[in-house]
């Protein structure tokens, strides 16, 4: 008979000595499904992990969105940061463009100076207009008209580059020099003048 622990029924008598089994549990079932205890188990473990998983994903996703916003904020600053250059490119050109158009066409002064005299209050009695030399006999059409009875005495100044004027009255005066004209179109469009070559 071969060694065993177990032991036919046939052999065993009426009276058996009692031995404290293992401490461990037996292997239960799950009643509902009758998967072993391991199973169960495997189940929990894996919805534990799925959650952890779920967790570490949201987490990721969260930084992908702050990622993805701030990408949005450089993309935004470099945009500006284009435009701003295309602009300061565009006063670069029609600085050029201006100087060169009132070297070809010098009667464009004309439309400058109406503008400047315009400005002037009604009450003016005497009104001075300083200008370059060369622009003096180009005006010479406004000075012919009537300002209110205000005396115009026209000055040749050579500071005062051509295509430029300045009025001077007892009450106020006015600069309408290509200076003082482009700071001006400039502070509009939120500029300063420091970046361009004097004029």
């Amino acid at each position: 008979m071969p060694s065993s622990d177990a032991v036919a029924r046939e052999s065993q008598s009426a009276w058996q000595r009692w031995e404290l089994a293992a401490l461990e549990p037996a292997p239960a079932h799950d009643a509902a499904t009758g998967t072993p205890l391991r199973e169960a188990l495997e189940a929990e473990a894996r919805a534990a992990g799925y959650a952890a998983g779920m967790a570490a994903a949201a987490s990721d996703r969260a930084r992908l969105t702050a990622l993805v916003a701030s990408l949005g904020e450089h993309a935004g600053r470099h945009q500006q940061a284009l435009c701003d250059e295309v602009l300061d490119l565009a006063l670069v050109l029609a600085r050029q463009l201006v100087g060169q158009a009132l070297e070809v066409r010098r009667e464009l002064v004309r439309p400058i100076v109406a503008a400047a005299l315009a400005q002037l209050p009604q009450a003016t009695q005497r009104i001075e207009l300083r200008l370059n030399p060369s622009d003096v006999v180009l005006v010479e059409p406004l000075v012919a008209e009537p300002h209110g009875g205000a005396r115009l005495a026209v000055v040749g100044d050579v500071l005062i580059a051509p295509g430029g004027c300045e009025i001077e009255t007892e009450q106020c005066s006015v600069d309408a020099t290509m200076p003082t004209r482009w700071r001006q179109l400039l502070a509009n469009l939120g500029r300063t003048d420091d970046w361009l070559e004097p004029l």
